[in-house]
């Protein structure tokens, strides 16, 4: 066992504050605080972190390495240097001198456990098939860990920048405390935390950079409603808000002191379950993609019009990134959708049911616009909304049609492991297409950057001829007020508060 620092626990009651109650009064002081309303989140330990309230996670756990929000390229954190022979085996040289929370060191130890834990079926762990492929960990001295691959992974220092890779200490319990007792090595540790309600996390005086953290604490409220996230930020009682939709930026962009920014695009899955009637069959599907009018979806959900800050296809890859292939739009055609219906033995239309979180930006207009748009074509969709944590919990992965939203990763076949191959832990279409598994198979597994390249557009049109996705891609808002400055938020979706200040 590493030997614990005593004195950093006092340091955390010396500098804790209590957390304020949503009703109550703040007490001004000359403390950097900047104060966020964030959704209610489902688990929040490493691994099977589902995504929600990024700002908490991403300001006390970190990784080895980072995306750079204004180049767009990996910076170092935990991991100094990185190489590799061929994209089988890899080399990281760690920082000297972290420390975790609770005072132990950051060594070798502790990214083998984080690697070998994705492993652990007791976990559950949602990147347990991408680090399927670690063959061996040797870890020669304390701060240099040698990963070797069973197969060449030449973009697998990309999967380092997933959210739930962030690093965990050997020494610690976090089966028992991870979902109470949260402890990393970020910028900010943990001082009073609320489960559902809220946390206050103070800054590390222990971080590995003098210079950061340039704020004092982080106050993060949990709120379920987002129009009441809202009303806090015009009173002047949080400072930022994630996940708006457009409707809310424009009430936020009439008054003074407040500005929407969009770091970057997130998609909107409708996936159809072709484990399930009627999406089984993939003249249904297709009468779907038939029904569908691009430009009136971009414009009745973002209030957008097409490719001015709203993008449309049939695959998962995002238009935006350099592996998208475009591929012309389909086009709407009411008469071929009908006539792909009677094939498929549904002359009278089909009824089918659709679930969505009601709760989350754009899901509630999508659901409505996607009703309306395959209506003419004989599909009767019944609406189920629930707010986010239910619908994550409860019917998301067994539904017939879902409507989910995804982020971006900066390499997708991340995404494609996880969402798309026979097998993946969020593969909400229950997809097991052998061509599909394939292309997956040699993208990952290809280091000639045009022939990825290639598999990456043959990919793509396996998805426009048989699969089973539509892609909305949707602008994250986030409402900051005018004191914050340098809020930095890459498309990792991992917001970086270590560099954020205020005026």
């Amino acid at each position: 066992m590493k030997r614990k620092a005593l004195f950093v626990f006092l340091i955390v009651v010396l500098i804790a504050l209590p957390v304020f109650a949503k009703g109550d009064k703040e007490v001004k002081s000359t403390e950097k605080v900047i104060r966020i309303a964030e959704q209610v989140p489902g688990l929040i330990t490493p691994g099977v972190w589902d995504g929600q309230v990024f700002s908490m996670n991403s300001s006390m756990y970190e990784y080895l390495v980072e995306i750079n929000a204004e180049t767009g390229e990996l910076d170092p954190v935990l991991a100094t240097e990185w190489s590799t022979d061929g994209g089988k085996k890899w080399t990281f040289k760690l920082r000297e001198g972290v420390t975790f929370h609770d005072g132990s060191a950051f060594d070798a130890d502790d990214v083998r456990y984080t690697i070998e834990r994705t492993q652990d079926p007791a976990i559950g762990h949602l990147k347990k098939n991408d680090f399927s492929v670690v063959g061996s960990i040797e870890t020669p001295d304390k701060y240099t860990v040698i990963m070797n691959l069973k197969e060449a992974r030449p973009t697998f220092i990309y999967l380092m920048t997933d959210y739930n890779m962030a690093m965990l200490s050997s020494d610690y319990d976090y089966a028992q405390s991870g979902e109470s007792n949260p402890m990393g090595t970020g910028p900010f540790m943990k001082s009073q935390y609320i489960p559902k309600e809220s946390i206050v996390m103070v800054k590390n005086p222990n971080y590995w950079d003098p210079t950061l953290p340039k704020v004092d604490k982080i106050q993060i409220y949990f709120v379920g409603d987002i129009d009441a996230s809202v009303s806090m930020l015009e009173a002047d009682r949080v400072d930022v808000v994630p996940f708006l939709t457009p409707v809310i930026k424009k009430r936020l962009s009439e008054i003074e002191g407040l500005s929407v920014i969009s770091p970057y695009q997130e998609q909107r899955f409708i996936a159809m379950n072709v484990d399930m009637k009627p999406w089984d069959d993939n003249r249904v599907r297709l009468a779907l993609k038939y029904a569908m009018d691009p430009q009136i979806l971009a414009k009745s959900v973002t209030q957008m019009d097409l490719g001015s800050g709203a993008e449309y296809n049939e695959t998962p890859i995002m238009n935006m990134l350099a592996e998208y292939k475009e591929i012309p739009l389909r086009g709407r055609d009411i008469e071929k959708a009908k006539a792909l219906l009677a094939e498929a033995g549904y002359p009278n239309g089909v009824k089918v049911e659709v679930y969505y979180a009601s709760d989350h930006p754009f899901g509630k207009e999508l659901a409505q616009t996607l009703k309306e748009l395959a209506a003419p074509a004989g599909f009767n969709l019944d609406l189920k909304g629930f707010t986010r944590d239910v619908y994550l919990s409860q019917y998301w992965l067994n539904v017939p049609t879902s409507i989910t939203g995804w982020g971006g990763r900066i390499d997708p076949s991340m995404l494609l492991a996880l969402a798309f191959r026979g097998g993946g832990p969020w593969n909400e279409s229950h997809l097991d297409n052998p061509r599909i598994n394939t292309l997956i198979d040699k993208i990952t597994a290809e280091s000639d950057e045009a022939k990825r390249l290639g598999f990456y557009h043959d990919l793509q049109e396996v998805f426009y001829e048989e699969g089973s996705l539509l892609n909305l891609q949707v602008p994250y808002l986030v409402a900051i007020n005018d004191s914050i400055i340098d809020y930095k938020q890459p498309l990792t979706m991992i917001p970086q508060y270590k560099y954020t200040d205020i005026k």
